[in-house]
């Protein structure tokens, strides 16, 4: 089954409607009273029982958005909840806005659909969204999202979804692994529900088995001599400030490091791999940083790493191309196009991984990972792209 996931539009009047709603006292307050007293704004609304005022929870609820205390993003929280489980279509259509276009928000999001799916279990929009959210969800969340997809009788099965859900499973406590376990038996039928259920382990050598050419499903793991991690690069990494100053040095960096030879942003570098001009729109500078640290942990399927091997025994590797009839291009990993005729190819075979090198980030120093990130999800004057398609 297909599944065409669109981007919520919401209408100009919408917004318009949302600056001229009125001033309240919050408005009037400087910070930090003013997030203060739009918290508690924010919970008279939910306790007024039905019908609450759903545009002013929309407007707290943007206005508390940028605010990273943790009282802020927790009732960010419960409003995006609260307008899910709402029977109101505005109220609905802004969580799903906040998915689309709110990357660093889209766990939230996705865990407050996942709330709302007791309620709304035929809506595909939402289900659509949650297998979309098991790339950045984590803990608790993707627990709520895993019990919430299992309601629905539709099953994502391609490989990349499965993966997603062994990947976010094994870091949980033994006894939440037990969602990502029944999760994957409701979408592969495996085991068959007479037989013992398989643990996350049994998962992992099953999916080795059945998808060879996919990325394994395990966790990345740091080499003990390197440089940079996760663990290194997280902290801070949402404080970053975006000025013309560091976006000029993260321009600077995407050429110096190599990622140009590859990658295209706007008008800057080739158009071999992946192109990053929307990058900002579509993924968390968590997925983007884990990207840049393993690039064999997540493989575009649409810019597939091969090995091909030519009758006289030569072997060139690299990013499969798009090429003229009877012709075969490949981007190699020394970062140069080779192209054969069909005749001349003796077999291709599908590589687990990514022609990105490893250690990109390894002769950066701080500052200029940060800057690389900053630039690359920063969305000034770059349009919205389409949403992916979700297959079955």
């Amino acid at each position: 089954m297909r599944c065409d996931c669109q981007t919520p539009v919401v209408p100009v009047l919408f917004f318009m409607l949302l600056l001229n709603s009125g001033i309240s006292e919050a408005q009037q307050a400087s910070p930090p009273d003013r997030e203060h007293l739009l918290q508690r704004e924010a919970e008279r609304l939910m306790e007024a029982g039905q019908d609450p005022q759903w545009i002013r929870m929309i407007m707290i609820d943007l206005e508390l958005s940028t605010d990273l205390s943790e009282a802020s993003q927790a009732t960010c929280r419960r409003i995006l909840r609260s307008l899910a489980l709402s029977g109101d279509e505005t109220a609905q259509e802004h969580v799903l806005s906040v998915f689309e276009n709110e990357p660093e928000r889209r766990s939230m999001a996705a865990w407050a659909l996942s709330q709302a799916s007791l309620q709304h279990p035929a809506d595909l929009r939402h289900w659509q969204l949650m297998v979309r959210s098991l790339t950045v969800v984590e803990g608790s969340d993707a627990v709520s999202v895993m019990q919430a997809l299992k309601r629905f009788r539709v099953r994502a099965n391609k490989a990349q979804w499965v993966r997603q859900v062994i990947l976010k499973g094994l870091p949980l406590a033994e006894s939440e692994q037990l969602h990502a376990a029944s999760l994957l038996q409701h979408w592969t039928a495996v085991p068959e529900k007479s037989a013992e259920s398989w643990t996350l382990a049994q998962y992992q050598e099953w999916f080795q088995q059945e998808y060879p050419d996919a990325a394994p499903a395990v966790l990345p793991v740091d080499l003990p001599d390197r440089r940079w991690t996760m663990a290194k690069l997280m902290p801070g990494i949402h404080e970053i400030p975006v000025d013309d100053t560091m976006l000029k040095q993260g321009a600077a960096v995407f050429e110096s490091a190599g990622c140009a030879k590859c990658h295209r942003r706007g008008a800057t570098g080739s158009a071999n791999g992946p192109d990053l001009t929307t990058l900002g729109w579509r993924r968390q500078k968590s997925e983007i940083l884990k990207s840049l640290l393993y690039p064999s942990h997540e493989l575009n399927e649409e810019y597939p790493t091969v090995t091909v091997v030519l009758k006289d025994g030569t072997t060139v590797s690299g990013l499969l191309q798009a090429a003229a009839r009877e012709r075969l291009s490949v981007f190699t990993t020394a970062a140069e196009k080779k192209e054969f005729a069909a005749s001349e190819v003796d077999t291709i075979r599908s590589q687990a991984i990514s022609a990105m090198p490893e250690g990109t980030l390894e002769l950066l120093s701080l500052e200029q990972i940060q800057s690389l990130v900053a630039w690359l999800t920063s969305v000034d004057g770059i349009p919205k792209p389409h949403a992916a398609d979700i297959q079955e």
